[in-house]
């Protein structure tokens, strides 16, 4: 099982590999991430924590970058049985806009970053086959 996290600096977006489909899950508070991901990990088993990597169009390292790779780092530290791995998720946002404005049907409770979260554990998952 995998858990694939878009982090920012409020907020985190949470998505979770099922059977090879993945679904995104939640939306955390960064203060509570841990906590979740401590929850995910006992509700689903999970094996694998995949984490986005903020590089710009011409592999530029973003403002975003250092703190993503020491909470990269926190993680490996409090959860040294789980692999810990990231992922360059350069163009998920332009995907994710353009799924959503191809959805015949609106769904309130999907938005660019919920869609962006699965699409950073898809690639992942792609990358690993």
């Amino acid at each position: 099982m995998y858990l694939a996290i878009d982090l920012w600096d409020k907020r985190c977006w949470i998505a979770i590999e099922v059977e090879w489909i993945v679904v995104p899950k939640e939306i955390v508070a960064r203060t509570a991430l841990i906590d979740v991901v401590k929850k995910y990990i006992k509700q689903y088993n999970i094996k694998v924590i995949v984490v986005w990597l903020p590089y710009d169009l011409y592999n530029r390292k973003l403002r975003q970058l250092d703190k993503t790779k020491a909470f990269i780092s926190k993680l490996e530290w409090i959860f040294p049985s789980i692999k810990v791995d990231s992922i360059d998720e350069r163009f998920t946002s332009f995907e994710a806009d353009n799924i959503l404005s191809h959805m015949w049907i609106k769904d309130k409770r999907w938005n660019k970053d919920d869609i962006s979260a699965c699409l950073i554990l898809e690639s992942y998952l792609w990358k690993t086959l």
